[in-house]
């Protein structure tokens, strides 16, 4: 479709397969679910991190730099996680 297909049908289709192989539709969708995994996992990672940090302040006083330092460090754990797509293994 994506080479033979219509300029309409390729603006409106919500994926378009770009090769003439639908054989990789399956590790597509393989590899999509992998992608939602990653998502899910960098969403937790943040959401722990945000919740410990403002219960700690709520039940004692916490440094502001400790505060910035803890929210810095979720931030570079999740962009840690995301290239872990890009390995090989991933897209098998």
């Amino acid at each position: 479709m994506g080479c033979h297909g219509c300029d309409l049908a390729l603006e409106t289709a919500d994926a378009v397969i770009i090769r003439d192989e639908l054989s990789a539709i399956p590790s597509v969708i393989d590899l999509s679910r992998k992608a939602h995994r990653f998502v899910v996992a960098n969403l937790v990672i943040t959401g722990t991190f945000i919740t410990v940090l403002v219960t700690w302040d709520l039940i004692s006083a916490i440094p502001l730099p400790l505060v910035v330092a803890g929210h810095e460090g979720s931030t570079v754990l999740v962009a840690l996680n995301g290239p872990r797509l890009l390995r090989a293994k991933a897209w098998r």
